[in-house]
């Protein structure tokens, strides 16, 4: 298990320690915790000078993955010589946003693609999945418009399987992408979903769940199941055992009436 991240300071009062503390680990100060370790003073036999503590200023596990993942972030971001830099985000936990000239072109990418692999690399570096929350990369309210963006690809994309009968496959997204379109289409009652393949190629499948009898307008599924249907008739009409009831036997020779020369007719 990863430990909780500290670090010892002689201040003159706790408020110091936690301001330097959340200076260099880039935290806010509420999430620390400070404890005096001793007291002393400064000057002739301590009894006269400015008073100084030694302060333990720890962070929790959450709060170190995070600021430990924002100095991984930022040493990418110098590495690459890009005019951004990393904070946390003021609207969701467990989220850098990266902010800077730099953030919205180069560091998204195109369709996030760069931002999603930024993610992918500081989970992978960093995290303990078994005991560290997995941590979150922004970058100029990218999410927020992706979001939007795939709750229209859902209706869309549902709307569609509905009308073909069959299922539709997505293009390979990141975890919570994935989310917004499980979530978008939950309460819809003629579509589900699923997620199959593996990471970083897991898709969603949307499935239509409908029966096309209770179609209103038939369309082109409900069409395909009827003419489906009337072959399956057809075909096991013509492979059904034979009827037991048979036409009646024609009468043979031996079985007609002879008829004599006056012209009346005997059984031989």
């Amino acid at each position: 298990m990863i430990q909780e991240r500290k670090i010892t300071l002689e201040v003159s009062d706790v408020q110091e320690a936690l301001n330097e503390a959340s200076r260099q680990w880039k935290l806010p100060v509420e999430d620390l915790h400070a404890e005096i370790l001793s007291t002393e003073r400064d000057g002739f036999l301590g009894l006269f000078g400015s008073r100084k503590i030694r302060v333990e200023v720890t962070a929790d596990a959450r709060q170190d993955i995070m600021s430990r993942g924002m100095e991984f972030v930022d040493a990418v971001l110098r590495l690459m010589d890009f005019d951004a830099h990393s904070a946390m985000s003021e609207t969701e936990r467990n989220m850098i946003d990266i902010q800077g000239e730099d953030a919205a072109d180069y560091v998204v990418g195109r369709y996030g693609d760069a931002l999603k692999g930024m993610e992918y690399i500081v989970n992978l570096a960093l995290r303990d999945p078994k005991t560290e929350p997995r941590i979150k990369i922004d970058s100029c309210g990218y999410r927020e418009r992706r979001t939007k963006s795939l709750e229209r690809l859902a209706e869309a994309t549902a709307r569609q399987a509905v009308k073909y009968g069959r299922p539709v496959r997505l293009d390979p997204m990141a975890s919570w992408e994935r989310w917004v379109i499980h979530t978008t289409l939950k309460s819809r009652n003629d579509v589900t979903t699923e997620s199959v393949g593996e990471t970083p190629n897991r898709k969603v499948v949307v499935i239509p769940k409908f029966e096309p009898e209770e179609v209103r307008m038939p369309g082109p599924a409900t069409m395909r199941v009827r003419a489906q249907r009337e072959r399956t008739e057809r075909l096991n009409a013509r492979n059904a055992p034979p009827s037991r009831s048979y036409p009646p036997r024609r009468r043979s020779r031996r079985d007609r009436p002879r008829r004599d020369d006056t012209g009346s007719t005997e059984q031989e």
